[in-house]
């Protein structure tokens, strides 16, 4: 080999490291975001899951309604039986690695004020199709393809719940949704899915995870598109010069998701927006007190009695010889109901 050739292939060889280490971290970055997103979420295992069967009032009625794949959504209409006419319709777009049918508490209260309320399960997620979740910009696409069902089945006024993930969702499907919207509750959201992905990275894994965060946002952006870059605070904004109300509540003391990368921390606010901060609540704001110490207690009396050591099924047989259901999903009185009286305050407009 020449001298001229040995030039060309150590130019070659020292241009191509760049591109090697480029591949290199978006195939890392891919491997890392499909470990948490590229799989379904089923109805888990659990004595404690609530159940329509616990609210006597509460009237379901299942549908299924297409999505912009090939698999279908399972979804359900709820009423309460004392109710023949309807204050407006609920739609709730539920949190990560779950489905609708933990929120059945907030929807038999709304449906108790009068409200009608939809639940469905995203894609991946419990009784909705899908192979998998896909990550956290679905869930806007989710929600928007919930709206277009909808719309075309009803003319009630259109109102969205959405917690966590679905907080997200709500928030943030006014950048493609152009419906009426009546009013929108956020509870414990998140303002973008970069954040997320790179704060609960941080938790997993360590401050390591940052090296890749590039890569992470471009592999989301190479799945999702455009959708990758939507915002709440970009969505709150679209709706409420639209005149929808929104009201945004977040906990201080939220560990799942920080305050710093809320929807409450990152929204600019206005006329047509209510900021409700909490205490002490955690992640699920609308607990009561009494519920969140118990679940505590409960969780910290499994981890004694098997050392940090329990299994699922373990933890299956304790959860239904010692969990009370009523006290584990009792709602915090005050809040839901500042909830509701938000709901048709903007129904009333």
């Amino acid at each position: 080999m020449n001298e001229l050739t040995m030039t060309v292939v150590t130019v070659a060889i020292i241009a191509a490291i760049p591109l090697l280490i480029f591949l290199i971290g978006l195939a890392t970055a891919a491997v890392m975001y499909e470990s948490i997103f590229g799989k379904r979420y089923e109805i888990y295992e659990t004595p404690l899951l609530p159940d329509a069967n616990d609210y006597p009032d509460l009237l379901s009625e299942p549908v299924t309604f297409p999505s912009d794949k090939k698999y279908k959504y399972t979804g359900c209409y709820y009423y309460d039986r004392n109710y023949k006419e309807y204050k407006g319709l609920i739609i709730v777009s539920h949190g990560i690695f779950d489905g609708h049918l933990s929120y059945l508490p907030e929807i038999a209260y709304f449906a108790s004020r009068g409200y009608k309320v939809f639940g469905y399960d995203n894609t991946g997620c419990h009784l909705s199709g899908g192979k998998n979740i896909r990550g956290l910009p679905q869930s806007v696409i989710d929600l928007n393809n919930a709206l277009s069902y909808i719309k075309t089945q009803t003319e009630l006024p259109l109102l969205l719940f959405g917690h966590s993930w679905g907080g997200y969702a709500v928030s943030a499907v006014s950048c493609c949704c152009d419906c009426d919207i009546k009013g929108i509750f956020v509870q414990s959201g998140f303002n973008r899915s970069i954040d997320m992905l790179i704060e609960e990275g941080t938790r997993m894994v360590g401050s390591a995870v940052k090296a890749f965060a590039v890569y992470i946002k471009m592999y989301e952006s190479l799945k999702f598109g455009s959708r990758a870059k939507l915002t709440a605070a970009q969505g709150a904004q679209a709706a409420t010069a639209r005149g929808t109300k929104m009201m945004i509540m977040h906990s201080t003391d939220d560990e799942t998701i920080s305050l710093k990368n809320s929807v409450f921390s990152n929204v600019t606010k206005n006329d047509n927006i209510t900021f409700v901060a909490v205490k002490n609540k955690g992640h699920n704001s609308l607990c009561s007190d009494a519920a969140i110490k118990y679940r505590r207690k409960l969780e910290d009396r499994f981890i004694e009695e098997y050392h940090g050591r329990g299994t699922r099924r373990q933890r299956v047989m304790f959860y239904a010889e010692h969990g009370d259901k009523k006290r584990y999903h009792e709602l915090d009185g005050g809040l839901i109901s500042m909830a509701a009286d938000f709901f048709d305050s903007a129904c009333a407009k």
